[in-house]
């Protein structure tokens, strides 16, 4: 799978964790596909709310209404726009999910209630200037795998 990171949505993200400085932020990642598994991630939203020093916990009110917003701007056109996951920083620690961060995602994918056909992880955090990112994929059979970052100029 690959996952396009569009230069707008990579400044939003640089904002938050500098707003957020060692605490946990994160929130939803919605976008767009191209192509079979060929994503761009259009729209990362931030919760208002920051996490701990080393936890995140998602406001489900807030990632609600994020949500609703945007289906309702893309009309509601679920197999073109969609949601693609969660990205959360860590910014005292490597840019890999923890065994908590794996459990949420896994949990999150093998539920029943979940539509999707998979939900991407993103990790972030801000070393000086630059933007550190991994992200992975998990699929409700339980596969798991890093995915392709590509950021757009």
């Amino acid at each position: 799978m690959r996952l396009r990171l569009p230069h707008d949505q990579m400044n939003l993200l640089m904002d938050a964790l500098r707003r957020a400085g060692e605490k946990e932020i994160g929130g939803q990642i919605f976008g767009e596909q191209l192509m079979p598994s060929d994503f761009r991630a259009i729209e990362f939203t931030v919760q208002r709310r920051p996490g701990r020093f080393a936890q995140f916990m998602i406001d489900l009110v807030q990632a609600a209404q994020d949500a609703a917003r945007f289906f309702d701007r893309t009309k509601h056109r679920y197999t073109r726009f969609n949601y693609l996951g969660e990205w959360h920083s860590h910014p005292s620690f490597e840019v890999q999910p923890s065994s908590k961060d794996i459990a949420t995602m896994r949990a999150l994918v093998s539920d029943l209630e979940f539509k999707g056909n998979f939900a991407v992880l993103l990790i972030a955090r801000l070393d000086d200037d630059h933007l550190n990112c991994g992200a992975w994929l998990f699929e409700p059979n339980g596969s798991e795998q890093r995915i392709t970052l590509d950021i757009e100029l």
